[in-house]
């Protein structure tokens, strides 16, 4: 098998994994390639632009999810938590989870690739999410950072209550001597590639929040937020 032919097969694969598939394919070519490749081969295209636009669209999902998930959280808080999430080096992990690193077109003559390793998968996966936005908006942007989240807490479950609004929902609930919360699927909306969960939490028998995202858990760490915020409200 050629380089092309391999290249091309792991183009597929890589939308079934973040379960989106291009309309314009050389956007998510671009998305891959270094501006090293492009001046070695005499190209225009690479992808710092998206990588730009990226890491506009990210910031921008990742600060409404963790101020609908997090409203008992201030400023700077948020601000603390949005960085802990979108740093290089949770973006790198992510795209070797995917593969991006693998896949990315870089010149021969870059230097020290094995150090500058780490920073060249987190602007490849920046240029990911550009490319998404550039060819299906928003809505397709917010599915694949609803992936990223889930991604990054399942590596990184528990920092304090900025990491994982469910674990300090659980937390507060013992204190009180509340039991457990318990997190149940109230309806599935939407197409099949693109559901919607709407998730509530009960806690002590009664509801305290609900939620709503492209995944179960994403739902649900939303409804975590809003009844960890009801019980601080309730408890003075």
């Amino acid at each position: 098998m050629d380089y092309e032919t391999w290249f091309s097969n792991e183009l597929f694969r890589l939308q079934d994994r973040i379960d989106y598939f291009f309309s314009d394919i050389l956007i998510l070519e671009t998305a891959l390639v270094h501006s090293s490749f492009a001046h070695e081969k005499g190209k225009k295209e690479h992808n710092e632009r998206l990588e730009f636009l990226g890491d506009a669209v990210l910031e921008l999902g990742v600060s409404r999810f963790l101020f609908s998930a997090f409203p008992q959280f201030d400023e700077g808080m948020l601000t603390r938590a949005r960085s802990a999430i979108v740093c290089a080096g949770s973006l790198s992990e992510w795209a070797d989870h995917l593969g991006l690193c693998d896949l990315l077109r870089t010149g021969r003559g870059i230097e020290r690739w094995e150090v500058r390793r780490s920073s060249l998968c987190s602007d490849a996966a920046e240029a990911l999410f550009g490319a998404v936005f550039a060819d299906g908006g928003i809505t397709a942007s917010a599915g694949l950072i609803e992936k990223y989240l889930d991604f990054h807490f399942s590596l990184h479950p528990v920092k304090g209550q900025e990491s994982d609004p469910k674990s300090s929902l659980q937390i507060l609930a013992q204190e009180r001597n509340l039991g457990i919360p318990v997190y149940e699927v109230i309806s599935v909306s939407g197409p099949s590639h693109e559901p919607r969960f709407l998730v509530q939490v009960t806690v002590g028998g009664s509801v305290t929040g609900t939620g709503e995202g492209k995944s179960r858990k994403s739902a649900e760490f939303t409804a975590a937020g809003r009844a960890y915020a009801m019980l601080l409200e309730e408890g003075g």
